[in-house]
C-alpha cells in the first residue's frame, strides 16, 4: 500500500516533467536547398503546386512566396509542398522561396533560398553593358542583407575590408559601404541570422595581417540601417585559412550553427553550434576537407550533410541531426583534385528535378566540369563530364541556374585566361544531362578571377550573374 500511495505521487510528477520538457524542445531552423520544382512558369500560367527541398522542415512548416506565406502541405523533413496562387504568376516576376517553421524555435530560413523565375523560355542569353563597382573584389555572395526583398552584394576585399552594395532592386547597386574589415583573402563569407532577431548577420574569415596566417574567424550582427557590429573574432588556424562555409542547423536546437572547410598547411575543417546570440562553440574538426564544402539532405532523413574536397576526391559526411556528422565517406574520385582558379569548386543542385540533391564539380587541369547525380541515400551515380573547350589548365570559374527560364538548369563557365575571355553555356536537358558548351559573346568582360554570382537583381523573371575579379570588382550583367 505504501508503494502504491507513492506511485500515485511520482507518477504526476513524471508526467508533468515530460511535458515540461516536450514543450522546451525547440523545433530547428529549416533550410532550403534549391532548386524547386518547377523552377520557373510561364506568367499567366494560373496556379500551380510547388515541391521545395531541404532539411529540417517540421509539421505546420510554411512556404513563403516573397516572403508571404503559402498553403503548405507537409511531406516529409525533407519536402514541402505550397499552393502558389495564379496572381502570383500573372506577369514576369521572380518568386523567392524561404520556409519558416513554428515555434517554439523554428523561425526563417535564412541561410539560404530559392527561386521560381516567371518568364516565357528563351533561346539564348543576351545581357546589358555591364554596370561595375569598383573593388578589390576576393569573394562576393548575395543575400537580402536588409529584408526589403532585394538582393545586395556582400564582398571581402583583399585589402581586407568587407564591403557592401545595397541593391535598389531594378539590376543597380548602391555604391560600396564598408560594413567590417580585417577579412583575410580568399577567405570565405556566409550569411544567417545568427541571433535570431530576423535580420542576416555574417560570418568570415579574418587575419591579423592582410594575407597572412595564422587567422581566426568573425561574426558581423546586422543591426539595420547600413550598421554591423563586430563580435570578438575566434577560433585560431595558424596555418590555414577558412574557404568554404556552410550555415545550417545541424544540431536541431533552434540556433543556426555553421561548417567551415580550412584551407592552405593543414586540410581540414571544423563545426561550430551556434549559442543564438551571435557567438558560437567549436565541437568538432573533419579531417578530409581543404576547399570548398556544401551541405544538404544527400540521404533523404531530413537532416543537413556535408560535402567536402580533398585531395584527389569528394567526401561525404552524414549528418546525425545532433550536430555530429558520420565518417567521412569517399564518393568520387578524380585524376587530379577538383580546382576551379575562379570562385567556387562545388555547387549543389538538383539537375533532374527527382527531389534528389546532385553536386557539379569543376576541375580546370583538364578544362572540365563533372556532375554527381544523387541517388537520395547518400550515394551517387559515377560522375559525367563535360569539356568547357576552353583547353586544358586554363582557369574558369562556374556556376549553375535556369538561366533560359525553360525550367531546367543549366551550367555557365568563364575563363579569362589566354588573349581574349571565353563565356560559354551548357544548357540543361533537364534529365541531369547537358548539351554541348556553346559560346556566347558579352558585350565586354571586366574580369572574372574570383567566380560568377548568380540572382535575379532585377525580378524579372531572368537569372542575372556577377563576374568577380580582383582589382576590378563586381560587374553585374542583366538578362534582357
Amino acid at each position: 500500500m505504501k508503494f502504491d500511495s507513492r506511485l500515485r505521487q511520482i507518477v504526476p510528477a513524471i508526467i508533468l516533467l515530460t511535458c515540461l520538457s516536450s514543450a522546451l524542445a525547440n523545433n530547428p531552423i529549416p533550410t532550403v536547398v534549391g532548386p524547386v520544382v518547377p523552377q520557373a512558369v510561364v506568367p499567366g500560367s494560373g496556379a500551380f503546386t510547388l515541391k521545395v527541398y531541404g532539411a529540417n522542415f517540421v509539421s505546420g512548416a510554411v512556404v513563403n512566396w516573397n516572403r508571404s506565406p503559402r498553403s503548405t502541405t507537409f511531406i516529409s523533413a525533407r519536402e514541402l509542398q505550397a499552393q502558389i496562387l495564379a496572381s502570383d504568376v500573372a506577369t514576369a516576376a521572380a518568386g523567392y522561396i524561404t520556409v519558416t517553421n513554428p515555434p517554439p524555435g523554428g523561425g526563417v530560413s535564412s541561410a539560404g533560398y530559392a527561386i521560381v523565375e516567371v518568364h516565357k523560355p528563351t533561346k539564348t542569353m543576351v545581357v546589358d553593358e555591364p554596370r561595375v563597382y569598383v573593388l578589390d573584389a576576393f569573394y562576393t555572395i548575395t543575400a537580402d542583407i536588409y529584408g526589403d526583398g532585394k538582393l545586395d552584394l556582400v564582398t571581402g576585399e583583399g585589402s581586407g575590408t568587407v564591403a557592401l552594395n545595397r541593391g535598389n532592386g531594378d539590376g543597380t547597386f548602391q555604391a560600396a559601404t564598408i560594413i567590417g574589415g580585417g577579412y583575410f583573402a580568399n577567405a570565405g563569407i556566409a550569411p544567417g541570422d545568427f541571433n535570431n532577431e530576423g535580420r542576416l548577420d555574417l560570418v568570415f574569415g579574418v587575419g591579423p595581417k592582410i594575407g597572412e596566417p595564422p587567422t581566426y574567424l568573425k561574426v558581423l550582427l546586422g543591426e539595420g540601417d547600413k550598421k554591423f557590429r563586430g563580435l570578438p573574432r575566434f577560433d585560431y588556424l595558424i596555418n590555414d585559412f577558412a574557404r568554404g562555409f556552410v550555415v545550417g542547423d545541424f544540431d536541431s536546437d533552434g540556433d543556426l550553427d555553421f561548417a567551415s572547410s580550412d584551407d592552405g598547411g593543414i586540410s581540414g575543417g571544423s563545426v561550430f553550434h551556434g549559442n543564438g546570440d551571435g557567438t558560437f562553440k567549436k565541437v568538432g574538426n573533419f579531417s578530409k576537407g581543404g576547399g570548398d564544402l556544401v551541405e544538404a539532405d544527400f540521404n533523404g532523413d531530413g537532416k543537413l550533410d556535408l560535402v567536402a574536397e580533398y585531395g584527389t576526391g569528394l567526401y561525404i559526411f552524414l549528418g546525425n541531426g545532433d550536430g555530429t556528422f558520420q565518417k567521412a565517406r569517399r564518393i568520387a574520385t578524380d585524376k587530379q583534385y577538383a580546382s576551379c582558379a575562379s570562385g567556387p569548386t562545388l555547387l549543389v543542385n538538383d539537375f533532374n528535378s527527382d527531389g534528389n540533391a546532385d553536386i557539379a564539380f569543376c576541375d580546370d587541369h583538364a578544362g572540365r566540369i563533372g556532375i554527381l547525380l544523387g541517388n537520395g541515400d547518400g550515394g551517387f551515380q559515377p560522375p559525367v563530364y563535360y569539356s568547357t573547350d576552353f583547353g586544358a589548365g586554363a582557369a574558369f570559374g562556374f556556376t549553375a541556374g535556369d538561366f533560359n527560364s525553360d525550367g531546367k538548369t543549366d551550367l555557365v563557365a568563364l575563363t579569362t585566361q589566354g588573349p581574349n575571355a571565353q563565356f560559354a553555356v551548357f544548357w540543361g536537358n533537364g534529365d541531369g544531362t547537358f548539351q554541348e558548351a556553346r559560346k556566347i559573346s558579352l558585350p565586354e568582360n571586366g574580369g572574372a578571377d574570383k567566380g560568377i554570382v548568380v540572382g535575379d537583381f532585377n525580378s524579372d523573371g531572368l537569372l542575372d550573374f556577377v563576374m568577380v575579379g580582383t582589382g576590378v570588382g563586381n560587374a553585374v550583367y542583366i538578362q534582357k
